[in-house]
This record gives C-alpha cells, sequence and structure tokens, in this order.
C-alpha cells in the first residue's frame, strides 16, 4: 500500500496529512515532536500510527512530506535519509527555497527524488488545532526545481498538489521563488509589524473603518517561523524594504510640498497596477 509520511503536524503539516486522505489508496503517518499532537491525528484518524518510530516509519514511506521550519527540514530530511527506501519522494513545504533545497540537495543519496514545495496557503492561527483538510483547497502550489531536481519526483508532487486542491501549479527556480515570497508574503508581514509597532494601535479601535485591520491582519504571527524565514531570506527582503521605504518617501516629500498633481501620480499608477494585479 502507498505510504504518506508528513514530519511536522502543525497547521500546514496538519492540513498537509488531512488534505492527503486517498491519495494512491494511501496510507498517512505522523511524525510530530509533541506526542499529544500525534495522539490527537491519530485520535481524529487523520493518521494511522499513535506512536513514533522514526527509521520503522520512514522505511515503509513512499512520499514524505517535511513540514518543519527551514534548518529543521534540512537536518531532518539529511539525518533519516538513511531510512528511505529507494525511489522515494521528498518534497519540503517551507516558505524559502533556496537555503533549504540546495543543502538537500548537496548531500541527498543519488536514489531518492527531492522536491522543493511551497504551498501558498495559511491562516492567521497555527498548530494542529487549526489545521484543515481544505486548506490547499484554490490555492497556488510553487514546485521550486533546479538542474538537479528530476521529473518522477516532480510528477508525483504535481499529482499530489492536485489532489489537496491546488488551483494552479508553478514551476520555477528556488531564486525566483524567494525574490518573490519576499514582496508578495515577507514584506506584508514586515509592513505589518511595523503598523502594530506604534503606539497609535493603542487607541486606533474607534478610528479605523476597517483599513488598519485589513493591513495588520497577519501581524498577529509565529515569531519562530518568521524571524528564520526573514533572516534567511535577508537579501531579497531587504531590497524590497528599501524600495518601499523610497515610494514612502516620494509620497512623504509631495504631501510636505502639497504637490498634488505628484500625488495623484503616484495614486494613478498604484490604483492602474493594482487592476493589473486583479486581473491576472
Amino acid at each position: 500500500m502507498y505510504t504518506v509520511t508528513v514530519a511536522g503536524l502543525g497547521l500546514i503539516g496538519g492540513s498537509m496529512a488531512k488534505a492527503a486522505k486517498g491519495f494512491h489508496g494511501c496510507r498517512v503517518y505522523g511524525i510530530d515532536s509533541d506526542s499529544s499532537v500525534v495522539a490527537k491525528a491519530a485520535e481524529d484518524a487523520v493518521i494511522v500510527n499513535t506512536s513514533v518510530n522514526i527509521p520503522e516509519i520512514i522505511a515503509k514511506t513512499d512520499l514524505l512530506i517535511v513540514a518543519l521550519y527551514a534548518q529543521a527540514t534540512v537536518d531532518f530530511i539529511l539525518e533519516n535519509q538513511k531510512y528511505m527506501k529507494s525511489g522515494a519522494v521528498i518534497a519540503d513545504v517551507c516558505g524559502v527555497k533556496c537555503p533549504v533545497v540546495y543543502p538537500v540537495e548537496a548531500d541527498l543519496r543519488g536514489d531518492l527524488y527531492f522536491v522543493g514545495c511551497h504551498p501558498m496557503a495559511g491562516r492567521e492561527l497555527s498548530g494542529y488545532a487549526n489545521s484543515t483538510e481544505d486548506l490547499f483547497r484554490r490555492c497556488n502550489f510553487i514546485i521550486a526545481s533546479t538542474p538537479k531536481t528530476r521529473r518522477p519526483g516532480v510528477e508525483i508532487m504535481e499529482e499530489f498538489a492536485r489532489h489537496i486542491g491546488a488551483a494552479n501549479i508553478i514551476n520555477t527556480s528556488p531564486e525566483d521563488h524567494d525574490e518573490m515570497i519576499a514582496y508578495t508574503s515577507q514584506l506584508m508581514h514586515a509592513v505589518a509589524v511595523a503598523l502594530c509597532d506604534n503606539e497609535h494601535i493603542e487607541k486606533s479601535a474607534m478610528y479605523s473603518a476597517g483599513s488598519l485591520r485589513d493591513c495588520t491582519r497577519v501581524a498577529i504571527l509565529n515569531e519562530e517561523l518568521w524571524s528564520e524565514l526573514f533572516t534567511l531570506n535577508r537579501e531579497p527582503l531587504s531590497k524590497l524594504i528599501d524600495e518601499m521605504c523610497g515610494s514612502l518617501q516620494r509620497i512623504k516629500d509631495a504631501s510636505l510640498k502639497g504637490d498634488i498633481d505628484a500625488l495623484k501620480t503616484i495614486m494613478r499608477g498604484a490604483t492602474a497596477a493594482k487592476r493589473r494585479f486583479l486581473n491576472n
């Protein structure tokens, strides 16, 4: 019987385990450092194991999905690859790709297939308790390939992405992934944190018609995860923060000068860009 194992049963991993049901008629195993999470997932009939013996579980795994923090993902794969059967597929689902994909590829056994992935889905709340089998429904599923990424592994992950409900599968490079995610995700979290790192947030409830709530939606975050993501992807993120500071400076300068025409030009450009985004 086909076996899928998910390492790390938090929000993403727990949702992966739930969504994996029925994939190739598989049995789903779960690995987590918190035994109570494993017990709860087994009680929910999400996974078939009630305890964790990593070598035993890994040895029977056909598809291993690693949903841990970035460095922990690299360590877990490289430390446990010795238990894996020949031809098994390994996928990570981290929010950065270069710091994961290249170290894994450098030391992975040649008879294993590794695919760097990133399902673009999430919630404000974390942990297994907030996982859901429909988290990935209509999501964009990114596969970050390198010259070492082999087609059999990619095909399995494309099939798995469709099984869990992905609307689009995007094939790109780790570098392009990290540059774009710095803009679409990490910068957004940095902006939300910056907005809340301001004394005005404490007295703003009666002065907001919704814009502040919208702009700070992702400010409630897992600081362990996001501090690692920011530092691992520091160069693309820093470049984008500088660009945003430049945009804000232009708005500030035009406002201070009372330059209505300059402000209108900036706003018209932003409005046009937003409309193009909505039409894509």
